[in-house]
């Protein structure tokens, strides 16, 4: 019976270790940002991404248009829609740095998690032996 336990353990912590050394490494930007595309909510980083650029190309129309008007009204109307673009990508900006900075977080407790449970099983094994 203690055979099979020790090979159950040893399996465990064989699995164990992979994880945390998947866990250990602090990643860099752009692995943040690649696994922000594989992470549950990866259609709202496309949703946000594809949405950016389109406002982006826009907000190149919207300042040449801004440079080729006649009147102050237009004007001050393309310059409202130039200035409400880029507040609207400083928003997503913005909450893609918060999504980055969630995910980063995560990583960090299931590396806690996994930790304490490494400790744990430490400790419950080390009292067995006694």
């Amino acid at each position: 019976m203690k055979d099979i336990d020790e090979k159950i353990r040893e399996v465990l912590q064989k699995e164990d270790s992979e994880l945390l050394e998947h866990y250990r490494n602090e990643q860099s930007i752009p692995q943040m940002i690649i696994d922000s595309f594989r992470s549950r909510h990866r259609w709202l980083v496309v949703l946000v991404f594809t949405t950016g650029t389109a406002i982006g190309l826009l907000e190149f129309v919207v300042a040449y248009q801004f440079f080729h008007v006649e009147s102050t009204r237009e004007m001050i109307a393309w310059a409202t829609g130039f200035v409400v673009g880029v507040f609207a990508i400083a928003m997503m900006k913005v909450w893609y740095w918060l999504e980055l900075n969630k995910n980063s977080l995560a990583r960090e407790i299931k590396r806690l998690e996994l930790e304490l449970a490494n400790l744990s099983r430490r400790l419950s094994s080390a009292s067995s032996q006694r």
